[in-house]
């Protein structure tokens, strides 16, 4: 997809994961930024479009990687629900106060 495309799904996908952080179960997330989305102009089995998240949070390994799985789910639900998109997350980076 071109850049604007890319853009735009970068900019949707961040208002999505913000909308969610601010909810009681996602408390210990305390930022969330989408730092790239990539669109593919064919639909595939998996994802439409891949993108990576940088979370700032001071939760232990063990229980970050069960709170960012949960996320990661909503994040697709919601897009899926919200414009029919299937979406997945191909980098995940942490960086921890």
């Amino acid at each position: 997809m071109s850049t604007d495309a890319n853009n735009v799904m970068k900019k949707l996908l961040q208002k999505m994961v913000n909308h969610l952080i601010s909810l009681k179960e996602f408390k210990d997330i305390d930022k969330v930024e989408i730092f790239f989305a990539f669109t593919s102009k064919h639909k595939t089995a998996m994802c439409q479009t891949v993108y990576g998240m940088k979370i700032q949070t001071s939760l232990p390994k063990m229980d970050r990687d069960n709170v960012v799985r949960n996320l990661q789910t909503k994040l697709k639900k919601m897009a899926d629900m919200s414009f029919q998109h299937s979406v997945c997350a191909t980098d995940i980076v942490f960086d921890n106060n």
